[in-house]
């Protein structure tokens, strides 16, 4: 899932991302400050949605997924951290923290969660989980967006995954802006568009699948 409204071309030359391998505290204030107005987000945490609250979501959530054989990355400067998450971790016994996290979303908004994947159709059998990973989570920082840092970070990640064997069968974009620039720039295309409020048709989550696969 990404927050920011990036433009196609990028105006810059970036370095090589970083894989990251040890968690810090920034990694977590750069996420929670890209993702403080994000739709899907505040649509999960609810009403108690803040930068402290997302700042304790995401901590849980990066030491979650490098516990959990997932990948996380950042461009040098910090300016961007991108989560990728294992699919087939799904199958087994989660952490404490991804315990934590849960916890931090609080039932109903684990509940939301779940409905939300219900709602766009997704699922996968055990066997393609096992093979593939998901461009989970990726924020800018607000001063860098729209300068090309996310679409160079997630198409850089996504050309990694595919040489190391791994399908990337899905992603979830948080508004319709962010899937148009998904669809040329990685080659997905749009699965089920899911409306978060009927009183703000707006506010969506974007379900897309790659080159077309079915699901």
């Amino acid at each position: 899932m990404s927050n920011l409204l990036e433009q196609l071309t990028n105006k810059e030359t970036f370095p090589a991302p970083i894989r990251i391998t040890q968690p810090e505290p920034w990694q977590w204030e750069v996420l929670a400050k890209a993702f403080l107005n994000d739709d899907v987000l505040n649509f999960w945490i609810g009403e108690e949605c803040n930068e402290a609250v997302l700042r304790d979501f995401f901590e849980a959530l990066i030491k979650d997924t490098l516990q959990s054989g997932g990948a996380v990355f950042t461009s040098p400067d910090h300016k961007v951290v991108l989560i990728w998450t294992r699919l087939g971790y799904g199958l087994e016994a989660p952490n404490e923290w991804k315990q934590q996290w849960h916890r931090l979303l609080n039932p109903e908004g684990v509940k939301r969660y779940s409905w939300l994947y219900d709602a766009g159709n997704m699922s996968l059998d055990p066997a393609r989980q096992i093979k593939s990973m998901l461009p989970d989570y990726m924020g800018v920082l607000p001063e860098a967006q729209g300068r090309g840092y996310g679409s160079h970070l997630l198409k850089w990640t996504l050309d990694y995954f595919d040489e190391l064997g791994y399908e990337t069968p899905f992603l979830l974009a948080s508004s319709r802006r962010s899937a148009k620039l998904y669809a040329p720039l990685l080659d997905f295309s749009v699965h089920q568009v899911v409306v978060l409020d009927e009183a703000a048709p707006d506010k969506v989550a974007v379900f897309m699948t790659r080159n077309q696969l079915d699901l």
